[in-house]
């Protein structure tokens, strides 16, 4: 068997290592070519072609996708016409790891991270061994042996990973929620509608599913699942009267915690009733919630000057996850919106805007926001910059003291960026520039 690895990050790296290891045949290639990808092919040591065309195709049996590759791209595309098995970085990890450990999945379209951070942090409280791996983790394939040893992984996985993934059989499986997102990767809502719901794949009725009570998509779903279902935010796990409970048991006072916003008290049980399933005690799990904060670039504060606060959510990639930022704020807010084109319905964000002074639109996908904000009648607020280091020093400009400067902005950062990390620091090394010229600036 002939194997194609297409696509040369890092899943795309770490999966043709595990391949060659085992000495499978291998060709590796990717649809760029410049120099990056030139040093990655050569330090692999493997046949590989760049700037791949379908020609690429003959003689390949199977091929291994990273996940940044659309399955419109051409050649995933001709592989499916000709019924090449396409199978993710991921689907290969958890085939190769087959039996040798217990899986709990996360998959939605936010919070994903954020609940796998919390899990991971519960059940290491709990002293129960297991690994992470994923979407915005590491390679699956890069870290099989430890998972073996742990016996128990924690995996994040992206709409793009489970496209290609079927029944994978999780014990555990959490859905979060279903919003529009990576139409331009999808072919359309409901394809991403039924990529998100394969985390339920291959369930049996020993397992266990979660989904939200907010979620549509998730609720729509339940009848159709073959597992136990909890639903978080309903019954006796929910949030009520400020207190976080878990099948009836009080986890946590909200007054306690160090992480606001509900979105985020909802992930906490969601992490909790996960964390529960695989081992963890609930005197160790509340613990692990009143030492958890947020992970980088998620509502952090950047820089304090002139009474202004610059807070810093770039993992807020689309409009539903700014809409649960602006619910986190009770003073005005100077928003900085915009990024690379998604094509995405900025709908949801419209009923948050009523606490912002001003929405900065930037990027590429900048003008087109703008223009629908103006033409839902919120023209007094609407300001345009080119990029994201005029949009904060414009921002800084129309920050009053008390006021907060929140980067969070609904899309992806690869019309200036390489990932959504390097656009928060680049936010932060901005706003304390700026900061620095503006006044004293504390953090």
């Amino acid at each position: 068997m002939r194997i194609l690895v297409y696509g040369l990050g890092e899943s795309g790296v770490a999966a043709t290592r595990v391949l060659t290891e085992r000495g499978e045949r291998v060709l590796v290639a990717d649809a760029g070519d410049d120099e990056r990808l030139r040093e990655t092919l050569a330090a692999l040591n493997v046949p590989g072609v760049l700037g791949a065309s379908p020609e690429v195709l003959e003689g390949i049996d199977r091929i291994i996708a990273s996940p940044g590759v659309s399955p419109r791209n051409p050649v995933l595309r001709t592989a499916g016409a000709r019924g090449i098995p396409i199978v993710s970085e991921v689907g290969l990890g958890l085939e190769l790891l087959g039996e040798d450990a217990r899986v709990a999945a996360v998959t939605g379209t936010n919070g994903k991270t954020t609940v796998v951070d919390m899990l991971h942090h519960m059940l290491k409280a709990s002293g129960v061994p297991h690994s992470v791996a994923g979407n915005s983790w590491r390679s699956l394939t890069g870290c099989l042996e430890e998972t073996r040893t742990a016996g128990l992984l924690v995996l994040e996985v992206s709409s793009f990973q489970l496209h290609y993934l079927q029944n994978p059989s999780f014990e555990v499986a959490v859905l979060l929620n279903v919003r529009p997102d990576h139409l331009n990767w999808h072919a359309s809502f409901e394809e991403y509608i039924e990529d998100k719901l394969r985390i339920f794949e291959g369930q049996q009725k020993q397992d266990l599913a979660l989904v939200s009570a907010a979620d549509p998509i998730g609720r729509a779903a339940i009848d159709t699942l073959g597992a136990e279902t909890l639903i978080v935010g309903a019954g006796d796990t929910a949030l009520r009267d400020g207190r976080l409970l878990l099948c009836g048991s009080h986890l946590a006072d909200v007054a306690e915690l160090s992480f606001a916003g509900t979105h985020n008290h909802e992930n906490a049980l969601f992490a909790a009733a996960a964390a529960r399933r695989l081992g963890a005690e609930l005197p160790e799990i509340r613990e692990a919630l009143l030492a958890y904060e947020s992970g980088p670039h998620r509502m952090q504060a950047a820089a304090h000057v002139s009474g202004v606060t610059y807070v810093d959510d770039s993992k807020a990639t689309n409009p539903a996850a700014v809409a649960a930022a602006l619910e986190s704020f009770d003073v005005p807010v100077v928003l900085i919106l915009g990024g690379s084109e998604k094509n995405t319905d900025f709908s949801e964000v419209l009923p948050g805007l009523g606490v912002c002074r001003a929405v900065v639109c930037q990027g590429e996908a900048g003008p087109r926001i703008a223009a629908y904000l103006e033409d839902e009648g919120f023209d007094d607020v609407v300001h345009r910059t080119p990029d994201l280091e005029e949009a904060i020093e414009r921002a800084t400009e129309l920050a009053k003291p008390g006021d907060v400067v929140l980067l969070s902005p609904g899309c992806a950062s690869f019309d200036q960026f390489a990932g959504y990390a390097e656009r928060g620091d680049a936010f932060i090394g901005f706003a304390r520039e700026f900061a620095g010229h503006h006044g004293t600036m504390g953090r």
